[in-house]
């Protein structure tokens, strides 16, 4: 692979994690959420560590690392979006428990998504917004960009002819499936919310 980074776009719910177990078993050292670039001072050197990089906050910072990092390969997968605001709706109910979100990633999806919360006529506007503006900044560059439709899966051979790699037999794909929300992490989650409404308060 001659690239500097692989950097996987997707909004979540869209196939990132998906897209992380692929490019692992093709060797690649590849990160799904991206924590430390989740601040107000991103530590972008970290970046360095990585061969591929995806999942919150990658999308938002997709063009400040196009820049930091040239010659970098990009990867957009698609969900369908009426299937991808049904997870989302998942995510911000189920999943904020079972990942035990912390502040940083409701200021996040604020920042990024417009809202803390499922809002359909916010996120349906962002989805549509989201893609028309990656299409449009890779529109002159179309060899940098490929784009996966989720309902299509994934077609290993052609990532592999994207990123000049080898092809690589990968059996079992794994999916980031939606579950419900275990007692414990739902107690877990909402002592948290709790704690910091109090220090709000109490400031």
């Amino acid at each position: 692979m001659h690239v500097a980074k692989v950097l996987y776009i997707g909004l979540s719910r869209s196939g990132t994690t998906s897209l992380n177990h692929v490019l692992s078993e093709l060797g690649l050292k590849s990160v799904h959420f991206c924590g430390f670039l989740l601040s107000d001072l991103p530590n972008w050197e970290k970046c360095g560590e990585f061969d591929a990089l995806g999942d919150s906050p990658i999308p938002s910072l997709y063009k400040e690392l196009d820049r930091r990092f040239p010659g970098s390969k990009f990867i957009l997968t698609i969900r369908e979006k009426e299937s991808w605001l049904k997870s989302m709706e998942w995510m911000f109910d189920q999943g904020k428990m079972i990942f035990n979100w912390n502040e940083r990633i409701h200021e996040y999806h604020e920042h990024f998504y417009g809202t803390r919360s499922y809002n359909e006529d916010i996120l349906s506007m962002h989805w549509e917004n989201y893609h028309r503006d990656v299409f449009k900044y890779f529109s002159d560059r179309p060899n940098d960009l490929l784009t996966i439709k989720l309902e299509d899966g994934f077609i290993v051979d052609e990532i592999c002819s994207f990123l000049d790699l080898p092809y690589s037999e990968i059996p079992n794909v794994k999916m980031n499936t939606k579950r419900k929300a275990k007692l414990r992490s739902y107690l877990k989650y909402n002592a948290k919310s709790a704690l910091r409404r109090l220090l709000q308060f109490i400031r």
